[in-house]
């Protein structure tokens, strides 16, 4: 058994936990570029509703499959995915506003390394919501959120981190004035691996957000979460039960027609059932400016915590973020983003027993340090009515001097980095009804 097949997971596992969780707070401002001009010509039409499928082709190039250190070697690979999908939407509800969209894709994997070439084959992403008697001072809504994702394990091999997601939640809206909305709601979520039975688990989630506009495009809210979590298998030292809380007040909106702004503070605290806990701020700002109807620059720092799935139980992120958006004819849009966090991991010394099969087990740090970095760019294209093009680029990356090392019962000695580099090319030809 190595021991870089457990190590490096402890950010990746966390960190799509992270970006899957429901978003708080989150409100439309407005702040947007126009949609490209052959969106309005775009679907078939069911009375209300509007439906758009679609169905892309694209053609990938991954320099690490498997996001290893450029210690340990790596495995290029170039992936072709066809991906049948759709948008069905009514854009002027009455009583029922509804937003559905779905996509499935089927892999296909390039690569001298046999490994590489038997990584999963269908990924699905889906999204639901669905919110009733919208104008009315009571209404409810439910909301659904599922994805399949394919995940290659972070050395060389034909197992795999395929992972299903799913978020399913049902709440009460109250609006007792036309300045204030209450949302009450409660989700269930779970996480099941294909293989990889450790990472499986399963929480309850209850949250309130309330909502004050006290100008028309600007509103002060309060946003409250908590979870009881549940992991299918503890690990001592690496993760426990929890029942994290968060709570933040916010304001979001306009400050003048070209810029908006959103800010946040809060507390959160992660009452874990063992092992050191969690208690922190929690929050943000981030600006979003548009100097011209067709140019948008957004600039933003979030700070929050998440469990770090295997190793030290939880780590905080703070995160700053640019995103550049600019489009031209109303045919070619251009977007960039960098993304910079610094993950701080709970302090752990590991002991053998954390892992079975070793005799000894260490980390060159007590507490972990990681620096996570993301760029990515890419250039659409709406040609036609029913054709789409897009060209982009994706950089990840993980830059830290963890290491953990290892003795087998077997006396086999074995070294795990924590750090890797992955850039990815790609291509995308839709065509969409």
């Amino acid at each position: 058994m190595n021991v870089s097949r457990i190590a490096r997971p402890a950010f990746l596992l966390a960190a799509i936990v992270a970006v899957l969780a429901p978003l708080r707070a989150r409100a439309d401002v407005g702040l947007s570029l126009p949609p490209v001009i052959d969106d309005a010509r775009r679907g078939a039409r069911f009375g209300d509703f509007v439906l758009v499928p679609s169905i892309s082709l694209e053609g990938r190039y991954n320099s690490n499959v498997f996001r290893q250190d450029s210690r340990e070697g790596r495995s290029e690979a170039g992936i072709l995915t066809i991906r049948p999908g759709f948008k069905l939407s009514n854009p002027t509800p009455s009583w029922l506003k509804l937003t559905w969209d779905a996509s499935v894709d089927v892999n296909f994997w390039f690569s001298k390394d046999p490994n590489a070439g038997k990584q999963g084959r269908v990924a699905a992403d889906t999204n639901l919501r669905a919110e009733f008697l919208v104008r009315s001072v009571v209404g409810f809504f439910i909301a659904d959120r599922f994805v399949r994702s394919v995940q290659p394990r972070n050395y060389s091999t034909n197992a795999r981190y395929d992972r299903n997601f799913n978020h399913a939640e049902a709440g009460i809206q109250i609006r007792p004035g036309g300045a204030l909305q209450f949302d009450l709601s409660y989700a269930y979520n779970f996480e099941l691996f294909d293989t990889f039975k450790d990472g499986n688990r399963q929480y309850h989630e209850a949250r309130l957000l309330g909502m004050w506009a006290f100008f028309p495009k600007t509103m002060l809210y309060l946003d409250a979460n908590w979870r009881y979590q549940d992991w299918s298998r503890d690990k001592l030292g690496y993760r426990s039960d929890s029942m994290p809380l968060r709570t933040a007040l916010g304001v979001r909106g306009y400050i003048t027609k070209k810029v908006a702004l959103d800010v946040k503070a809060g507390y959160g605290q992660g009452f874990y059932k063992s092992g050191s806990d969690i208690q922190t701020f929690i929050g943000g700002a981030s600006v979003a400016i548009k100097p011209t109807q067709f140019t948008l620059l957004d600039i933003g720092y979030d700070r929050d915590f998440e469990d770090a799935a295997y190793y030290a139980r939880w780590y905080t992120a703070d995160t700053a973020h640019l995103t550049v958006k600019q489009q031209f004819l109303r045919r070619l849009e251009l977007e960039a983003t960098v993304s910079y966090s610094y993950l701080s991991f709970a302090d752990l010394t590991p002991v053998p027993g954390d892992l079975p099969g070793f005799v000894t087990l260490a980390a060159n740090q007590t507490g972990r340090r990681d620096h996570a970095l993301t760029a990515r760019a890419s250039l659409s294209y709406s040609a036609l009515r029913y054709l789409s093009l897009k060209v982009g680029y994706q950089m990840d990356a993980i830059f830290t001097d963890f290491r953990l090392d290892g003795v087998s019962a077997a006396g086999v000695v074995t070294r795990d980095y924590g750090g890797f580099k992955v850039h990815q090319v790609f291509g995308e030809i839709t065509v969409l009804y």
